[in-house]
């Protein structure tokens, strides 16, 4: 046979981005890339990827499937596959992956487990626990005075 059939390329989900500028607060919760490059505070539930960008901050817990820190997570990173921190990134958490790798300077405050039961951890059942109403009222009151801008992604 000369040809062979080939099937499409599976479609490329859109990268939700969190932009500098101003103050993001609420819970994030999707199978698309993350690209944080200002500052959240709140929950993120994803996956994809979260990239965490070099002078950017989070302050709330990430549940994903792979992370790549650049700048600093005041709280605790849940990771299925890779958790990767970049020269100079900080945790002030505990972090808990598969995979982990850390660059020169990073810092993690927490303990840091790395097993490869990780692999299991469903991203759902935990997106149940967090989003509580209660949850949404303490972040919502916390950040009210802050300017900022509200995400709730699903």
């Amino acid at each position: 046979m000369l040809f062979k059939k080939t099937e499409a390329p599976a479609e490329m989900l859109p990268a939700v981005q969190v932009v500098s500028g101003g103050v993001y607060f609420g819970i994030i919760k999707t199978s698309s890339p993350i690209r944080i490059e200002g500052d959240f505070k709140g929950i993120i539930f994803c996956t994809n990827k979260v990239i965490i960008d070099k002078k950017s901050s989070v302050n709330g817990d990430i549940l994903c499937h792979d992370i790549v820190i650049g700048g600093t997570i005041e709280g605790n990173v849940i990771c299925r596959s890779k958790c990767s921190l970049e020269e100079d990134a900080v945790v002030n958490g505990i972090v808990r992956t598969a995979k982990f790798e850390n660059g020169d300077n990073s810092t993690v405050t927490g303990p840091v487990y790395v097993n490869k039961e990780n692999g299991n951890i469903d991203v759902d059942e935990y997106y149940e626990l967090f989003n509580k109403k209660e949850t949404l009222e303490k972040i919502k009151a916390e950040y009210f005075s802050l300017p900022q801008k509200l995400i709730l992604i699903s």
